[in-house]
This record gives C-alpha cells, sequence and structure tokens, in this order.
C-alpha cells in the first residue's frame, strides 16, 4: 500500500471520527446546520426529546441547562437541542416575512434522521418541545410534521398570526404549557413591529375545531389549571396554565412526558 494511500484512509478515518464524535458540549453537524444531543447515564435511551430553543437562545444553552439536563436524564432519555440558522426559527407570519433560503422543516427531519441514524434513538419514542420561538417552531412541526414525533409539547409559544386554518398532515397530540402571566408570548398575543402574537386560545381552539377534538374537560391540580380534550386515533389536544410569566420549566417537559407515554401506552 502506497504512502498516498495511507494517507487518504487516514484522512477518511479522521474525518469519520470527527463526525461521529458530538455530543453536549460538540456540534453534530447536519449538512451546513447543527444540533447537539445528550444521551443518558450507560448511554441507552428509551427514546428522546428535541428541545427547540428561543430566539436569540442556542442549542449550547439548552444543553447548559442543568435542571433540564438532570430531568431529561431521569427519565432515561437523550436530550436533542437543534441549532437555528440566524437569532431565530424560519416560521410563518414572522416579523419581516419568510425567509426563502431556510427550511427549518427540512431541517428538523434531518436531525431526527441523523440522531436515529448515529445513537441508539428510538424513532416512535420522540417527543417535540420548544420554549417560546422554539415552542413556536414546534406548533408548526405538529401542523406540518404530525408523524414525525410522537408528541408535541410547546412550551410559552404559539402561531404567528394568522394561525393555519387546516394541517397538511393531519391532528396531532399538542400538550401546551403557559404562564398566565407571560409578557413575551402574552395568552392573547401581541403585535411585534409588523406581525401580531396569535393568542394561545384561539389556536387551540381552531385546531380542535380542525382536527375533530370533542369539548374540553378541565382539571386542576395544585398550580396548574389544564382543559383536554380528546380526539381522533386516541390523540390529545390539552392547554395547561400556570401562574408566572415566560419560564421554561423542566417540571412541565417531565409531565408532558409522562402523560405522553399514559397516551400512547408506553
Amino acid at each position: 500500500m502506497t504512502r498516498g494511500v495511507l494517507a487518504a484512509l487516514l484522512i477518511l478515518l479522521l474525518a469519520t471520527g470527527a463526525a461521529r464524535a458530538c455530543g453536549p458540549d460538540t456540534d453534530c453537524l447536519v449538512g451546513t446546520r447543527t444540533y447537539r444531543i445528550r444521551l443518558p447515564p450507560g448511554g441507552a435511551p428509551s427514546g428522546a426529546i428535541l428541545l427547540a430553543h428561543g430566539f436569540r437562545d442556542t442549542a449550547a444553552n439548552m444543553m447548559a441547562n442543568a435542571e433540564i439536563a438532570a430531568a431529561v436524564s431521569d427519565l432515561g432519555l437523550a436530550l436533542i437541542a437543534p441549532q437555528s440558522d440566524g437569532p431565530g426559527w424560519n416560521l410563518p407570519g414572522q416579523p419581516g416575512g419568510l425567509r426563502p433560503t431556510i427550511d427549518d422543516m427540512a431541517f428538523i427531519d434531518a436531525v431526527v434522521a441523523d440522531a436515529t441514524a448515529r445513537f441508539p434513538i428510538d424513532a416512535s419514542r420522540i417527543m417535540a418541545s420548544g420554549f417560546s420561538m422554539g415552542g413556536m417552531l414546534v406548533w408548526n412541526l405538529a401542523c406540518q410534521r404530525a408523524g414525525l414525533f410522537a408528541g408535541y409539547a410547546p412550551q410559552s409559544g404559539t402561531f404567528w398570526d394568522p394561525p393555519p386554518e387546516s394541517c397538511p398532515t393531519g391532528p396531532a397530540t399538542i400538550l401546551h404549557t403557559h404562564g398566565t402571566d407571560d409578557p413575551t408570548v402574552p395568552l392573547t398575543g401581541r403585535t411585534i413591529r409588523d406581525a401580531h402574537q396569535g393568542s394561545v386560545v384561539q389556536a387551540v381552539r381552531r385546531y380542535a375545531a380542525w382536527g375533530g377534538f370533542e369539548a374540553p374537560v378541565e382539571t386542576i391540580t395544585p398550580g396548574l389549571v389544564c382543559t383536554r380534550r380528546d380526539g381522533p386515533q386516541g390523540r390529545v389536544l390539552e392547554l395547561c396554565l400556570r401562574p408566572g410569566g415566560h419560564d421554561l420549566r423542566a417540571v412541565d417537559l417531565v409531565r408532558a412526558w409522562r402523560d405522553l407515554g399514559t397516551i400512547n401506552g408506553w
């Protein structure tokens, strides 16, 4: 074997190793974009939570959140944090309009495909969650990629106005959590430059009517008021309101995962 061939093989091995060497502190490369991932102790997750960051936040910060990291690891799950292209996600109705060169739906498709190929993650047990603008991404994923995740758990996010009249991929299970005094993404929405954040309640009602969900049933537990609507094929649409403002909370992530497990019979 010539020196040239040996050198080429060495470069290939190094490149392959670099491609695989990604985790909570290093980027996983998907095309020109990245995500980060943390596996639970033992490295054999039973599933995963994909957690989308908010505006001007990063995947690295999601991974650095010790409370979130501990909660997801305690569930025996992998934590996947995709990175937006720019300060935020590219969503219909946003200020300034859509950026035509960025397809975040296709990017999330690629992240899920890459993560389940690289790591021992059950693709049928992945929940999509996100905070603030990341929650807005999750609402759009539920509408445009209903079959990609086992369920969708947005926190403190909604559609930009106008919300869609219908969704091309069918209804999904959505477990939404929101603070009643959220000043950043108010329940009733607010105007930002040339755009308007939609009403959370209106989004839920419109999704319920379009998706064929039943009348809401209210449950009250300490610190939480939830309205749940059962839907076709065992799907659930739930809005849970808690006291407080604009906060990403591990307890809400854990509750959504456990509720999703009950809904899906895990």
